[in-house]
Order: structure tokens, then C-alpha cells, then sequence
């Protein structure tokens, strides 16, 4: 195989032999000679589709035009360079950094006697225009989202965050695809020790072949067994801004719309960017209401099996008899019942989800009536079953953040179970575990239910309600040792 690390040799035929069997003699590498005499050249290498270098061509025909050389000596790079002005270029001198740079859309300039190449930034792929993410809608605030081109993506934060403190800094990852990877700080506010310890997981991926933000995800998670998310990601840069504000670490990924967040905790989750664009009395109703959702969508089937199946005494009379008359025709236990009707709403869930959007609503909709109907009729699900499994779809649609909510989800299939087999004291057992469980974990060395657990009174204060901002006089210290405050004096 050729050796990627060889030197660029003055010959150019001799670096495109090299060049061609690195990369496998593949066709859409392009090689044009740029004729100065009849022996007097340079050769211009490209990949078809990822880069255009029409316009760079175009500059450099039109002023070579102009360009006199009786003596016909060979064109030189410093020539090339002040021609294209527009253009950014950089000097490269081995093989290897000729093939990373054609990977990415550059395009290169072979010079005959030189043991230097170099490379103008080209890349021409047609991406998707700037436009409101689509799973992440917001009613109040910005609307725009981020595409599969890392540099838009950076752009648009800094448009929303426009501080010479933003800082930028690149990594490559993987053997084969060498795609990269931008991670995004504010200086001053982010801790030191969370930013390298960041670089370093990243440093560390051994994988040969990194294509989307997951991937990332499960190599630099602190915890790859559990179900509840430890980095956030979301496609907005307004949110992205707010929290390298906060101190957080931002990672971007060249060729995925996503942005990973980190630290991340637990009551996050129930936290989104429009919560400052409301009033804070209508932000903190809101944040209140998608908590109470949360808690709705874990423990509301199990708590309905276990006081049906064990616990009658906890219910009115007049109720209790109600459920009893729905509950008559049907021939199995509460339990079958209530798991049968979450896997068949989950079921409806998922085949909105992929089927086209025209039709993914309808279905959804459509299904639930007919299936929740017809069941109902037969004889096979109590009415009362049908109503508390669709208002706990419901709240579950509240959640912003969809791995957390899937994690939720997830849970309460284990709620329902331990709560059909054990009553309440299932119930109850399952939460201390889980709350040990949520206790044990950690985000990059922040405890995953900060500031609760530690404890931390001027922090909790902005968890359950959204605090007014001129009552936050200091930034929040849950990602960092100090505190620093946000009024100018």
C-alpha cells in the first residue's frame, strides 16, 4: 500500500501515482494540466461533486493571461496564491495531508520542481437551506436550525452568540472516513477540567468510521448501560448559545445537523430555550406542567394496575363499581390489559413516525380511534383503560427531550410489571432503585441530578420554576468550581 506519510517529490507525475493508488485509483478524482508554455505546467487535483473549482480556474486563466515570462519559467505558488486572493489556501508537503484535504472538498495544486503542494478550500456540496427544525418546534424565539454543513452550524452560533470569547476547536476522527469534529467553548466560563476531559475522550475513539452525533455519544458517555441520556443534543443554535453561556461544552460533528451538549442532568430534560423568551410566571407554569407530565407518564399505569389489582380501598365506591361494569366483558387481568394497550399505542407511535408525514398523522390518529373503538366494543379493553393510556400518551408528548422521554417510556413497562406483581410496595421499590440509579450517575463528573442531589440552593431555585432574570445575578456554578456574575457594575 502506498505510504500516506511520504513527502511530496519535485516530480508531479510521481506524486499522482501515489496519490491514485492511496486513494484507489478512483474515477472521480479529477487530474486538469493548467498549460503555461508547451512545457511549462502545473496540474490541479480534485474530487468531482465535492468540490468546484470553476471559479478558482477562472481567476487564475485570467490572470495568467497577463502574467509575461520570456524566459518561460515554471509558474510558482506564491504566483497562484496572489491571484486568488479570494480564496483561502494553505502549504502541505506530504501525501497524506494531500489526500485528507481532497476528502473534504479542497482542491490541489501540483507544481513541477517544487516539494510543495497547495490547497484552496472548494467544497461545493448542496446541503439543505437554513430552516426551523422539525423536532424541535418553538413558538417564541428564533426559528432557525442547523444543516449538515459544520461551518453554517458554526456560523449560526456565533450570529446568536457574538463574543470573541466563543471559542472554536477541530479534531478528526475515524481511520477511514476522517470526518470533523468542532468543539465549542466560552472562554472564561466553561471549567477547564470538564473541556479537557472532553478532548480527551475524543482523542481516545478507536473506531475506524464516525458518521453521526451518536456515535460520538456512546464512546464519550460516562455511563453506556443506562437509558437516560447524558449529553444533550438538539438542532437549534439559539440553545447551543445559552448553554456555552451556562458553562457547557458544545460538540459538532460535519455532516449531521445535531449538536451534543455537555454536562447534561436529569431535570434538564424538562427545560427548554423558549422558557426565556416567556414571562417568567408563564415559563414557570409551563415548566411545572411538563414535570407533573413526566411523573404522569412513569407512574400513572402502574399506580391504576396496582390500585385495581390490590388496593380497591383507596378508590370512591361509585368509581370503583364504574371501572368494575367497563372492566366485566374483558377477559384477562388489568395488567394484560394496560401492557397490551401501551404496546399497541407504541406500535401507532412508531408507524407515524416512519410512514410518510402526509399519512404518519392520519394513521396515528385514525388508528387509535378505530383500535381503541372497535377494542372496546369487543369486549377487549375497559373503556377507563383506553382514556388513562391516551392521556399518558399524551403527557408523554409534553417531554422536550426525546431520549429522555424514550427512556421514561421505556421504565414504565418495568412500573406496570413490578406494580402488577407487588401493588404499591412495587411501586415504590422501583422508584427508590431508580432514584439510586439516577443518584449513581455522572455527566463528564457532574452528578446527573445536580443541583438536587448534591444539593444546591442557589442553583434549585432555576430548576422547578424559571427564576426572573433580575434575581440571576450570578451565572449557574453546577458546571464549574467559581461563580461569576452576569451584571456589569
Amino acid at each position: 500500500m502506498p505510504d500516506t506519510e511520504s513527502k511530496v517529490q519535485p516530480d508531479i507525475q510521481v506524486n499522482l501515482d501515489v496519490i491514485k493508488g492511496v486513494m484507489n485509483y478512483t474515477q472521480d478524482l479529477i487530474e486538469k494540466n493548467i498549460y503555461i508554455h508547451e512545457n511549462n505546467y502545473f496540474t490541479v487535483l480534485y474530487l468531482s461533486g465535492l468540490a468546484d473549482p470553476s471559479p478558482l480556474l477562472k481567476i487564475i486563466s485570467t490572470n495568467l493571461n497577463h502574467v509575461e515570462q520570456p524566459d518561460r519559467s515554471p509558474i510558482g505558488m506564491t504566483q497562484i496564491e496572489r491571484f486568488v486572493t479570494e480564496f483561502s489556501a494553505r502549504y502541505i508537503d506530504t501525501i497524506g495531508q494531500i489526500v485528507d484535504d481532497l476528502i473534504v472538498g479542497q482542491t490541489i495544486f501540483l507544481f513541477n520542481g517544487s516539494s510543495t503542494a497547495i490547497s484552496f478550500d472548494t467544497l461545493a456540496v448542496n446541503t439543505r437551506s437554513i430552516k426551523e427544525p422539525e423536532n424541535e418546534v418553538t413558538i417564541k424565539g428564533p426559528h432557525d436550525g442547523f444543516n449538515e454543513l459544520l461551518e453554517n452550524n458554526i456560523a449560526l452560533v456565533r450570529f446568536h452568540c457574538p463574543s470573541p470569547s466563543l471559542t472554536v476547536e477541530y479534531r478528526q476522527l475515524g481511520k477511514i472516513t476522517k470526518n470533523r469534529v468542532a468543539i465549542l467553548s466560552m472562554k472564561g466560563i466553561v471549567s477547564e477540567e470538564i473541556l479537557q476531559e472532553i478532548h480527551q475522550r475524543i482523542s481516545n475513539i478507536p473506531y475506524d468510521s464516525v458518521l453521526d452525533a451518536n456515535y460520538l455519544e456512546e464512546w464519550i458517555t460516562d455511563d453506556r448501560v443506562t437509558l437516560f441520556p447524558l449529553l444533550e443534543s438538539t438542532e437549534r443554535p439559539d440553545r447551543v448559545a445559552g448553554s456555552l453561556l451556562e458553562g457547557r461544552v458544545a460538540i459538532m460533528l460535519n455532516g449531521v445537523p445535531m449538536t451534543l451538549l455537555a454536562p447534561y442532568l436529569f431535570l434538564q430534560s424538562f427545560q427548554v430555550n423558549e422558557d426565556y423568551y416567556w414571562r417568567y410566571h408563564i415559563a414557570s407554569a409551563l415548566r411545572l406542567l411538563r414535570l407533573f407530565c413526566g411523573f404522569v407518564t412513569l407512574y400513572l399505569p402502574a399506580f391504576f394496575v396496582a390500585t385495581i389489582t390490590y388496593h380497591h380501598e383507596f378508590l370512591p365506591t361509585r368509581f370503583l363499581m364504574s371501572i368494575a361494569q367497563g372492566q366485566e366483558p374483558v377477559p384477562y387481568p388489568t395488567l394484560v390489559e394496560i401492557l397490551l394497550m401501551e404496546v399497541a399505542f407504541e406500535i401507532l407511535r412508531e408507524a407515524g413516525l416512519r410512514l410518510p408525514r402526509q399519512v404518519g398523522s392520519a394513521v396515528s390518529i385514525v388508528g387509535a380511534l378505530v383500535i381503541g373503538q372497535a377494542a372496546v366494543q369487543a369486549g377487549i379493553i375497559s373503556p377507563v383503560t383506553v382514556i388513562l393510556v391516551s392521556f399518558t400518551g399524551i403527557c408523554s408528548f409534553t417531554l422536550p427531550s426525546n431520549t429522555s422521554a424514550f427512556a421514561i417510556r421505556m421504565l414504565r413497562f418495568a412500573m406496570i410489571i413490578t406494580a402488577g406483581f407487588l401493588g404499591y410496595v412495587g411501586i415504590i421499590t422501583a422508584g427508590i432503585l431508580l432514584l439510586v440509579h439516577l443518584a449513581s450517575l455522572r455527566s463528564f463528573g457532574v452528578p446527573y441530578l445536580s443541583p438536587l442531589a448534591p444539593f444546591n440552593l442557589s442553583m434549585s431555585t432555576d430548576i422547578f420554576i424559571r427564576r426572573p432574570l433580575y434575581m440571576s445575578k450570578r451565572r449557574p456554578s453546577i458546571f464549574r468550581v467559581d461563580e461569576r456574575e452576569r451584571f456589569r457594575r
